[in-house]
């Protein structure tokens, strides 16, 4: 029966780091896709590069999100996953400062080319890195990895992206882009405290082709169906927190006000919100916390909708909103490593499967949120979101609790049987 339902026990403890350290391990992610998603179009105005040419270049850059994943299988195949991290990673590293030290009108072609091979060096990284941590984290593990995991992603991305935005007026791109390299590399510091990586199970010549058939196995069986659904559905997409920066003056909010809740304040709740979907996807069932912190947001933004549009309902919701959402991206962390396992040949090609489907989820649900603001303004976009995920959420928590149930029944009889 499926495995994300069931209750996290504390057997086959394996040699690891400390959790935070193995989380840690997804800074780089977090402050590439962090400057990408927030800093790059405010580095790119400012360069005088109107705005319509800014959405083009961040979503050429951004793509590799949802794309990237069909070069997985190549991180599955010849070296080992410890070797394909590093190479990615130099590749993240060295990219992007040359696509900083581009940025300028005349030479927005190649700048942006630098930066989509960093950006997708960086979702290869993130793949090969949770590759490599699902062969060694044990099943006790597995939350509170997948907490600190969100603190580094969401609030180092959030942070790093504020000290960027913070420096923009004082140093020049160049030197903002030396600033990331030296931020990548010093990031990368707690990939060397992790265990050997195993060695592949597949030639490289093998990788699209055997390794694509082996992920079809893999992908094709009950609990990854399940979780794929989870993953599809808009029930925990938290898609809002997407599109907060721009509702400040729906809200009478200043700027100001809006650039620190946004910043630094929903890096601070974000994290926590991890840290407690850690600890909760190491006590529940990780179907149950991933749907249940969506139909806290979902209620959030519902709530933010009929409230007085001012500023206190804005910083308060927006940081309790990011604060469930730090929920559910922690729990799908958790929920990806167990259905991962630790004997799968090719992890890092599903790992990359179940981004891709939680990343589509969360791109359509941001257009979805876009389309309720057109017609209906702050409150639509606030309702689109909010009743989408609670109307989600509701039959699939009844989905986790009959495939409870039915585990249960099953191990009773088992037990019958065998007495």
């Amino acid at each position: 029966m499926s495995a994300i339902l069931t209750v996290p026990g504390t057997s086959g403890e394996a040699h690891m780091p400390p959790p935070w350290i193995v989380g840690a391990a997804m800074l780089p992610f977090g402050l590439v896709v962090g400057f990408t998603i927030t800093a790059l179009p405010y580095l790119l105005t400012r360069s005088g590069i109107s705005l319509d040419r800014v959405a083009v270049v961040s979503a050429t850059v951004m793509s590799p999100t949802f794309w990237g994943f069909l070069l997985n299988p190549i991180l599955d195949s010849g070296f080992s996953r410890r070797i394909y991290c590093w190479i990615t990673l130099a590749s993240a590293a060295t990219c992007l400062p040359l696509g900083l030290w581009m940025l300028s009108l005349r030479h927005l072609g190649p700048c942006t080319e630098f930066l989509l091979v960093a950006e997708l060096a960086v979702v290869l990284f993130a793949s090969a890195v949770t590759g490599w941590t699902a062969e060694f984290v044990p099943e006790s593990a597995r939350g509170p990895v997948g907490g600190w995991t969100n603190v580094a992603n969401l609030g180092g991305g959030a942070l790093g992206s504020l000290a960027i935005m913070s420096f923009v007026g004082h140093l020049d791109a160049r030197w903002l882009g030396l600033g990331m390299m030296l931020a990548i590399l010093v990031g990368a510091i707690p990939l060397l405290f992790l265990p050997p990586a195993r060695s592949s199970s597949f030639h490289l010549r093998e990788a699209f082709w055997t390794a694509l058939k082996a992920t079809w196995e893999v992908c094709k069986r009950r609990e990854s169906l399940i979780g794929f659904a989870l993953l599809l559905a808009p029930a925990s997409t938290a898609a809002a927190i997407n599109l907060f920066s721009g509702l400040g003056q729906d809200f009478h909010t200043a700027s100001v006000t809006v650039i620190v809740v946004t910043g630094a304040g929903c890096a601070v709740t974000a994290s926590i919100g991890s840290l407690l979907g850690g600890f909760a996807s190491s006590r529940l069932p990780r179907g149950y916390v991933y749907l249940v912190a969506g139909i806290g947001a979902g209620l959030c933004a519902l709530t933010m909708a009929f409230l007085p549009h001012d500023r206190t309902t804005f910083v308060v919701g927006v940081l309790l909103y990011n604060g469930f959402a730090g929920v559910t991206y922690a729990s799908y962390s958790a929920l990806c490593l167990e259905l991962v396992g630790h004997c799968n040949p090719v992890a890092c090609t599903q790992m990359g499967l179940f981004a891709a489907a939680t990343n589509g989820a969360i791109v359509y649900m941001t257009w979805a949120d876009g389309r309720g603001y057109r017609h209906f303004g702050a409150r639509g976009l606030l309702c689109v979101d909010g009743i989408a995920a609670i109307t989600a959420a509701i039959p699939l928590l009844f989905l986790v609790h009959h495939q409870l149930r039915a585990r249960e029944v099953q191990e009773e009889l088992e037990e019958l049987h065998t007495t």
